[in-house]
C-alpha cells in the first residue's frame, strides 16, 4: 500500500501491527490499584496513578481513536484491524519486516492510564506510524486534538503530525475505479509546545489548522500519524493521552 504524502520521506509502505484494542466505552476508569499492569511494560515504576493533564470528567465530549489512550471518553472509534488499523511505516514492501522504520513497547512512564507507548527508531532513513481507516469517517464535530510526547533524542526534534482525508464512494467495488488514496496534511509538533528536552509535553492542536491546509474532516481517513527523519537508530519517543474534544 502506498499513500500520497506532502512530505517526500513519508511516501512509503505500511506494515500492520497486531493490536489488542477494546471496543468498549471505558467511561471513568478506576486505577486505584496496580492489578493488571503488564509484566511486559518497560522502564522504572512511576507513581501510580499519574495525574493526567485535563482528566476526563463524566459528561465531557471526548473521542478516543483506539490507541495511545486508556482514559474515559464519550465516544470511541476502535481499531478493528479490518477497516481501522494502526501501521508502522516500512521502507520496502517486498521486505516489510527487515525495513520497518521502528518498533514499539509499552512503558510505565506515562501521562495517564497504565502505559504509554515507546517508539524506537530503526536503521532506516525515516520513522513513522499512522492510524489509518479504509473507510471515510466524519470527524467534523470534533475540533481539537490532544496528544503527549516525551523525548530528548535527535530523531524527534522535528516530529510531524499528520491527518489524512479522502472521500470513499459508497460502492467502490469493480467495475468502477478504485477508491482514491488519502491525502495527508502535516503540522509540526514544535508549533504547539513540544520541545525535545526529555520532559512530557501535552499538545493542544486545533483541527482548524489541518482544515486550513486542505484536510476534509467529513472524509477523514486518518485521525493521527507521526513521523520524521531518523538521525540514529535506537532513538526513543514516548506517546500518550491522544484524544479529541469538541468546543
Amino acid at each position: 500500500m502506498f499513500l500520497k504524502r506532502q512530505h517526500p520521506v513519508w511516501t512509503a509502505g505500511l506494515l500492520a501491527l497486531s493490536l489488542v484494542a477494546s471496543c468498549a466505552d471505558l467511561g471513568t476508569p478506576d486505577y486505584s490499584d496496580q492489578v493488571g499492569l503488564r509484566d511486559s511494560i518497560q522502564g522504572p515504576f512511576y507513581a501510580f496513578p499519574p495525574v493526567a493533564p485535563d482528566p476526563y470528567q463524566p459528561g465531557d465530549e471526548r473521542l478516543s481513536v483506539g490507541y495511545f489512550y486508556e482514559g474515559g471518553r464519550s465516544a470511541t472509534i476502535p481499531i478493528n484491524t479490518v477497516t481501522t488499523n494502526y501501521f508502522i511505516f516500512v521502507v520496502d514492501l517486498n521486505r516489510p519486516v527487515e525495513t520497518l522504520t521502528g518498533g514499539q513497547f509499552p512503558s510505565r512512564d506515562r501521562l495517564e492510564g497504565l502505559e504509554s507507548i515507546e517508539f524506537t527508531t530503526a536503521a532506516q532513513p525515516f520513522w513513522g506510524s499512522v492510524i489509518l481507516w479504509e473507510v471515510s469517517i466524519d470527524l467534523s464535530e470534533w475540533t481539537t486534538m490532544f496528544v503527549g510526547f516525551k523525548s530528548s533524542d535527535a530523531s524527534f526534534e522535528g516530529i510531524e503530525i499528520t491527518l489524512q482525508s479522502g472521500e470513499i464512494p459508497e460502492d467502490p467495488a469493480p467495475p468502477g475505479p478504485p477508491p482514491p488514496d488519502p491525502v495527508a496534511f502535516t503540522v509540526r509538533a514544535s508549533a504547539y509546545g513540544y520541545a525535545n528536552d526529555g520532559e512530557w509535553h501535552f499538545l493542544q492542536i486545533p483541527l482548524q489548522d489541518f482544515i486550513d491546509r486542505g484536510w476534509e474532516p467529513e472524509f477523514a481517513r486518518s485521525p493521527f500519524g507521526m513521523g520524521g527523519p531518523t538521525v540514529r537508530a535506537g532513538d526513543q519517543l514516548l506517546i500518550d493521552n491522544l484524544y479529541f474534544t469538541k468546543d
